[in-house]
């Protein structure tokens, strides 16, 4: 069995099948963007079944795909509780405080893998370095497609918090982080920074990283327009999937009415995004709203019954 096989089947066994019940997806509308709206159930403990599933989860967003059919192998963890202190305690680097981006990263990391199961990582965001010792900064997850119209990169950004701050934040990225200069600074960042990744993913990275060592005593300008150009011959597409997950409890007062609240949810974002113009020179990327409104926030992140539970 390959790599991605066994990769997919442990991912299946162990965070696809125990999803069911937890995480609701309806059809995506598309508009000027395309927009994927989600839901949790309802229940009295909906916001910790979330919460729980997200901590599993940490073993598959901190390890690279290889790593993680050995790890199994190596039959190491007692439990998706203990991968998930591990891959907490030893993988992740330290941040603030539980207000950070983590919960929102993993469950973005959760959503793609989830709904899109040929979507393999492009690199391990968690242990590359900069020169500040901190985790690659940039994109919240990099992730590859490759099907019959070719490959696509999946260069994602994630929120978790009020409404506003998710629309405006998400707003703020694509204006600053999609340019093709700060595409091309990360992209060959991590192009030769390479782990245990799957075959496609050491092919892709190799070419950008030839390119990247031809180019390497050009101006930016140059190595930029290279790593378009590159893009464009190779039909690689971008695509920027963004999460808004919100608090916003009135959608789960009722189970039956659940649909039509998300319909109206969606439309919010919609409107507000509408009305924004994002421009990417050379590059026409495919942009994709999550929107995941949440029971309660506070409940998902909190310390002793949500995301962080053992974990701190």
């Amino acid at each position: 069995m390959s790599l991605e096989n066994q990769y997919r089947e442990l991912f299946d066994k162990e965070i696809v099948q125990k999803s069911k019940g937890i995480i609701f997806s309806f059809c995506p509308i598309k508009n000027k963007y395309q927009f994927n709206p989600y839901a949790h159930a309802v229940s009295e403990s909906a916001v910790e079944d979330l919460a729980t599933l997200m901590r599993h989860n940490l073993l598959f967003y901190a390890f690279g795909e290889e790593e993680v059919v050995r790890l199994y192998q190596e039959d190491l963890f007692e439990s998706l509780e203990n991968a998930a202190k591990y891959a907490y305690k030893q993988r992740l680097p330290k941040r603030a405080d539980i207000t950070d981006g983590l919960p929102s990263e993993a469950l973005l990391d959760l959503l793609i893998q989830i709904y899109n199961p040929n979507a393999y990582k492009l690199a391990v965001r968690t242990i590359l370095r900069q020169d500040d010792n901190n985790e690659i900064k940039g994109y919240d997850l990099s992730y590859f497609t490759k099907d019959q119209t070719g490959v696509s990169l999946w260069l994602g950004q994630a929120k978790l918090g009020g409404k506003d701050y998710c629309k405006s934040s998400i707003s703020k990225d694509l204006l600053s982080k999609y340019t093709k200069e700060y595409l091309a600074k990360q992209i060959y960042f991590i192009c030769d920074k390479r782990i245990e990744i799957t075959d496609d993913a050491k092919e892709i990275l190799a070419a950008i990283n030839r390119i990247n060592a031809i180019m390497i005593d050009k101006d930016d300008s140059r190595r930029i327009d290279a790593l378009i150009e590159h893009f464009q011959k190779s039909n690689i597409k971008i695509r920027i999937p963004c999460l808004l997950a919100y608090g916003e409890n009135s959608v789960y007062f009722d189970a039956k009415d659940i649909f039509d609240k998300i319909q109206i949810e969606v439309e919010s974002i919609r409107q507000y995004y509408a009305k924004q113009a994002y421009s990417f020179e050379q590059i026409a990327p495919e942009i994709i709203f999550y929107i995941f409104p949440i029971e309660s926030v506070e409940r998902l992140r909190d310390k002793e019954r949500g995301f962080y539970a053992g974990l701190c």
